[in-house]
């Protein structure tokens, strides 16, 4: 079942297939933007620059769009990561995020339609701690082939219709009986699992709803998990990408970062 995440966009084989070759051309990009932007970047470490010329604030294609046009690796997974500070507000629905820099990896506002706006933050876990002088070699760099180990990649967009759970409650319990075991059974923590041909159903009854999400199978290389739920406002999805290892702590995870998210809202 497909969610909304950078990494959903590739199967298991899609990426095995292309991690030899598509390192190298990784790194290869990675050695020419480093030369190209010299002393202004340390890998993917140390970039402070000053706003009128911050690359996140730049117009920029969207993911879907480099998709479509079957962009290289290079620039689907390019990251604008910082270790500033300064907050950068993002309007999005009625609310104003003034989310700091060093939070943020991925802005695209294509036009004036709030609508449209896009942005990806990551931290990582358990205390979604952003990127810092301290913290700056326990994030990743991209395209992830490893696994996603403590980071969490969380996605807000805006292009996109507001879930209806209970049909996509329908539609899980359908994908489980047709994919997989035929209903899902009790595991920890008050978490059900269905295993799928192809990946492990989950959910779990929350005082907000359902809680749904997929998580790649554990005989997997580094497998992940992605959750798809509200944004806040009256449209949009919320993506959120983290290791397997932390499945049992998905509700807390989302719960939190949502907390974090409403903390950053211009009061």
């Amino acid at each position: 079942m497909t969610e909304f995440g950078r990494r959903q966009y590739y199967s298991a084989s899609d990426r095995n297939r292309a991690e030899t070759q598509g390192t190298m051309r990784w790194l290869a990009g990675t050695v020419a933007a480093i030369a190209l932007i010299a002393g202004s970047f340390l890998g993917y470490r140390v970039i402070y620059l000053p706003a009128d010329q911050d690359p996140l604030l730049q117009s920029h294609e969207s993911f879907e769009a480099m998709v479509d046009r079957h962009a290289s690796e290079e620039e689907l997974f390019q990251e604008y990561v910082s270790l500033d500070t300064r907050p950068i507000p993002i309007a999005f629905d009625k609310k104003v995020y003034k989310i700091p820099r060093n939070y943020l990896v991925d802005l695209n506002r294509p036009g004036a339609d709030l609508k449209e706006t896009t942005f990806e933050i990551h931290v990582l876990l358990p205390d979604l701690v952003p990127r810092t002088a301290n913290t700056a070699d326990k994030f990743l760099k991209p395209p992830h082939y490893g696994g996603l180990r403590d980071q969490m990649n969380a996605t807000i967009r805006g292009r996109q219709e507001e879930l209806d759970w209970s049909k996509r409650r329908l539609e899980w319990d359908r994908w489980c009986a047709e994919k997989g075991q035929g209903a899902f059974r009790q595991v920890d923590s008050g978490y059900r699992l269905c295993e799928a041909s192809n990946s492990d159903l989950f959910l779990k009854d929350t005082t907000e709803g359902p809680l749904i999400f997929s998580c790649e199978k554990i005989t997997d290389k580094n497998p992940g998990c992605t959750v798809a739920g509200p944004t806040g406002a009256q449209y949009g999805v919320l993506v959120l990408e983290f290791s397997r290892k932390y499945v049992y702590q998905a509700d807390e995870i989302r719960k939190r970062f949502l907390l974090l998210l409403d903390s950053f809202v211009e009061k």
